[in-house]
């Protein structure tokens, strides 16, 4: 969990220099919406499909993405409406990085829990699980933070701050199942809600981290970042085969 706060302190290395804040924020942007959509394909459907089902996890993936799109239309009510019909590009940024990190905290939980469960079963597979998941947590944390500092709304500190408590989700799920819910969770509970957690990050990559990367127009950086995000996603993927 921690990983995702340490990626977003990766911001830091480039907000004094003003020439390269927009086109890594294009390119951090881009890589975090290649790594949802590559986790959301290759590990939230193809995998959760072998556990519970085509039809089940086609249907908890519509339901994901049906939410957003809806979230989208009626407004956040984390957001407020008056942050969703300001269209400004630091209004855009503020809603795309606090969406962001939403996403990846409902993400977070019910993979804190896989890796308890399978802690259970095998300590060597449990750790293999924890550093793969390390690896692909830390673009997420790039994912939330620069975006809000760019939205000039949170300070550097607080964006990572929130990086972190998203990222705290995990071990707090994690506890969760150790502790209270091992004889009520179950791995196909766990694929049914990573299914529809894949629904969300798919659209929230489609329909705002790409988008939002498109609109700062710096398309090179953008197609490097997406390439960049799917060979990380990919080789933390890999790993957890």
């Amino acid at each position: 969990g921690l990983s995702t706060g340490i990626g977003g302190l990766l911001c830091l290395l480039f907000q004094d220099d003003p020439a390269m804040e927009v086109p890594m924020t294009a390119f951090t942007m881009a890589a975090s919406a290649a790594a949802m959509i590559t986790v959301s394909i290759v590990d939230l459907f193809y995998h959760q499909a072998e556990e519970i089902g085509l039809l089940h996890t086609t249907y908890m993936c519509v339901c994901g993405a049906a939410t957003v799109v809806i979230g989208k239309h009626i407004g956040n009510s984390f957001l407020g409406k008056s942050l969703e019909a300001d269209q400004s590009s630091d209004s855009r940024l503020l809603r795309v990085g606090l969406l962001t990190a939403i996403t990846l905290t409902a993400h977070n939980l019910p993979e804190g829990m896989a890796v308890a469960l399978s802690t259970m079963g095998s300590a060597t597979l449990g750790l293999k699980l924890t550093v793969a998941i390390a690896l692909h947590n830390i673009p997420e944390g790039l994912a939330i933070v620069c975006p809000l500092i760019m939205s000039k709304r949170y300070s550097p500190a607080s964006a990572i701050a929130i990086a972190f408590a998203s990222g705290l989700s995990e071990p707090v799920g994690a506890l969760l199942t150790l502790l209270a819910l091992k004889n009520i969770i179950t791995q196909a509970r766990i694929a049914y809600a990573l299914a529809f957690v894949g629904g969300v990050m798919m659209a929230v990559a489609l329909l705002e981290l790409l988008p939002e990367a498109f609109h700062l127009k710096r398309h090179g950086m953008m197609i490097k970042g997406f390439i960049t995000g799917v060979v990380v996603m990919g080789t933390s993927l890999h790993f957890l085969d």
